[in-house]
């Protein structure tokens, strides 16, 4: 950091992070008393079989079923690289008909095989598969081969390729933008990144010289997440090294917080779960724990996880199965802990209790290791991306759009979408009470008196606010991200004597972690919400609920309402709950889910996220409930910020707009394309 600037804030101490941290205590609290009636090897074992289904269903199952089929490996060996004591094949294999693994194979050429194995995660970074190119060459030398896989968006697997620069649009961040798609579903991105190495042992078990039940997993990182997830859910894995990842939310929480969206399932608190669970579900096979003392992921965390899952494997009989290495230094600087590492693959995988031999290697480029003609699937060989394959289960598994012809159908939509809203988008029950309201400040404007206020939001943070008291029964509520203006004269005067709230929506104060160009600024705060079962969108239509409830303390009984971007989202939400709200004003909202599957790349949809939506509705169906209630949509845009044409905008809300001529002979949905776009 440059000398003279300010220390960036810890992440954990702003106020939304700290509410969703509040959220979260008593549902950890009630996984401690759920451990701790965990006694017998019996109470263990039911918990294994609890904690694996659970965190299947969370991530929506694996791919391989009827639905999606896993069909051939259509495995081969592409290339070789000699090299004394082991030989290195390059190798390609699908994980899905048509999606494509990369992967180098370190074989011991020394020895008698059958080899044991190590399938290795890469971490999060631009190299993949490469990185293992130390590891891999040590312990082929040592007697163990290890298949080395580019994961997605690493390596030669790029999905989300600008074919103007060649280029990723996502950079590193590639995995967490495809989860975005993927969890509009139901589905986690972590599915198809556990697939790829599960089919990658898939591929070892089919080589004669692999021994095909002494199999390990290794990874660091992101790496050490997949790790993490193949050791706990692929049950011929025999040892899993798993390092930099593993802590407890109690402390991740409080810190730095979760960061990738492989590592985010949604409602994984919730429903009770940890980072233990990772290393109980696998007991009694050996786990060994990596931790460094100044990693992001908080070291007391890794001790405590540490300490958990040592009594359990005890239940178990295992005690010796569980390792735990730490050491000096940040995230991933785990060198000096490798010769334990080695030690603990070899005594679990081959039985041998030898000193490690270890040699320096230096870093291989990619370009040695490469199993493509281009360096990537997508430009060198026929196939799918993970977005298509995304697509494809899409269409699959969302309900059909259906025209509403008739009132009856209208009122059965509006009545399913009052039941489903709440529940998909992790909404609070109705509040018994009005929010709290505080006058901060006064003063007169043209005339107007207008208050400065702050307005008690539902998650326990005081939200800007600006209200100019009129004495009619009609209301204006006006939801926005962006900064108040004290009062602005125009909206003043054309109040017109009405009550008048402007709202600031959360996160308040904005967030301050990394501003990135496909997700803004507030990712690391939708995964903490998603955790707990919340969303930005819930958490936001909450809001506007209780400011409706406030203005009708103020004598409203009805209300104009208008928002922007991501808050747009979020009104629409209420207003299909709230019928107080009389009509809609919608500046810059997404036009659709559905549109955010199909962006190539989506931009700027973070904060409307609701993970499964789109088995349930999409944004027309809400347009639709408001019935005969005008809706007006300003610059309404796509899932790739792409502001819509009048002829785009009428095809996307086709089902509402012919709703609203036959069944109210008005035009109710209204398009609007600004000067300035």
């Amino acid at each position: 950091m440059p000398a003279g600037m300010p220390p960036r804030p810890d992440p954990g101490k702003q106020p939304l992070p700290q509410a969703l941290t509040k959220m979260a205590a008593p549902m950890l609290a009630e996984r401690v008393q759920a451990m701790a009636a965990v006694k017998t090897e019996a109470d263990a074992k039911a918990r294994q079989a609890h904690v694996r289904e659970t965190m299947l269903q969370l991530m929506g199952g694996l791919p391989g079923g009827t639905d999606q089929p896993a069909g051939p490996l259509n495995a081969r060996v592409v290339g070789t690289v000699d090299q004394p004591g082991f030989r290195v094949e390059k190798i390609l294999y699908d994980s899905l008909p048509g999606y494509h693994v990369t992967a180098t194979l370190y074989l011991p050429t020394t020895g008698t095989g059958p080899y044991p194995a190590v399938i290795y995660s890469a971490g999060h970074g631009p190299f993949g598969k490469t990185e293992a190119y130390g590891t891999g060459a040590n312990l082929a030398h040592n007697g163990i081969a290890v298949l080395a896989y580019d994961p997605l968006g690493a390596g030669e697997r790029l999905q989300a390729m600008d074919p103007v620069t060649g280029r990723s649009y996502a950079g590193a961040d590639e995995h967490s933008l495809a989860n975005i798609p993927i969890s509009l579903i139901g589905d986690s991105v972590s599915r198809y990144m556990l697939w790829d190495a599960m089919r990658g042992i898939d591929y070892l078990q089919t080589r004669p010289e692999i021994a095909k039940d002494r199999i390990g997993s290794y990874g660091c990182s992101g790496g050490g997440t997949m790790s993490a997830y193949i050791t706990a859910l692929d049950t011929r894995v025999k040892a899993g090294m798993v390092a930099c990842f593993t802590t407890t939310y109690d402390a991740l929480l409080n810190s730095i917080g979760p960061q990738d969206g492989e590592q985010v399932l949604f409602n994984f608190v919730k429903n009770g779960l940890d980072f233990p669970d990772f290393l109980e579900v696998t007991a009694p096979r050996a786990f060994a724990e990596v931790a460094t003392t100044e990693d992001m992921f908080p070291f007391v965390g890794a001790k405590a996880a540490h300490d958990e899952a040592a009594r359990f494997y005890g239940l178990l009989g295992a005690e010796d199965k569980l390792g735990f290495f730490t050491g000096p230094g940040g995230h991933g600087a785990i060198q000096p802990e490798q010769v334990q590492i080695f030690k603990f693959l070899m005594h679990n995988l081959a039985g041998n209790d030898a000193e490690p031999k270890l040699e320096r290697y230096g870093f291989r480029a990619p370009i040695d290791l490469r199993d493509t003609t281009t360096g990537q699937v997508t430009t060198s060989m026929p196939g799918r991306t993970i977005y298509q394959i995304n697509q494809e289960r899409a269409a699959k598994l969302m309900p059909k759009a259906v025209a509403v012809t008739s009132k009856a159908q209208l009122t059965a939509l509006q009545d399913r979408l009052k039941r489903e809203i709440s529940q998909v988008t992790g909404m609070l029950p109705p509040a018994a009470t009005p929010p709290a309201v505080t006058v901060k400040s006064s003063e007169d404007v043209d005339g107007i008196h207008v208050e400065r206020i702050t307005f008690a939001s539902r998650t326990g943070i005081e939200l800007p606010g600006v209200l100019v008291r009129g004495n009619g029964t009609t209301a204006r509520l006006i939801f926005t991200a962006d900064a108040l203006d004290p009062a602005p004269a125009m909206l003043l005067k054309a109040s017109q004597g009405q009550t008048v709230l402007l709202l600031n929506s959360l996160p308040w104060p904005p967030s301050v972690d990394e501003l990135k160009p496909l997700f803004g600024t507030t990712l690391p705060m939708t995964s903490r919400a998603f955790l707990i079962g919340k969303t930005f969108v819930g958490m936001r239509a909450d809001d506007v609920l209780a400011a409706v409830q406030y203005l009708s303390t103020l004598g409203a009984t009805s209300v104009a309402a208008e928002a922007d971007g991501t808050a747009a989202v979020a009104l629409l939400h209420a207003a299909v709950l709230e019928p107080r709200i009389a009509s809609l004003r919608l500046t810059g909202m997404l036009s659709s889910y559905k549109s955010v599957l199909e962006a190539r790349p989506n931009r700027l949809v973070t904060e409307a996220v609701v993970p499964g939506v789109l088995l349930h509705y999409d944004l027309d169906d809400l347009v639709l409930a408001m019935g005969e209630r005008p809706v007006t949509l300003v610059d309404p845009v796509d899932g790739s910020d792409r502001r819509l044409t009048q002829g785009e905008f009428e095809s996307e809300f086709a089902r509402p707009i012919a709703a609203a001529k036959s069944l109210h002979e008005k035009d109710a949905i209204r398009f609007v394309r600004s000067p300035q776009s």
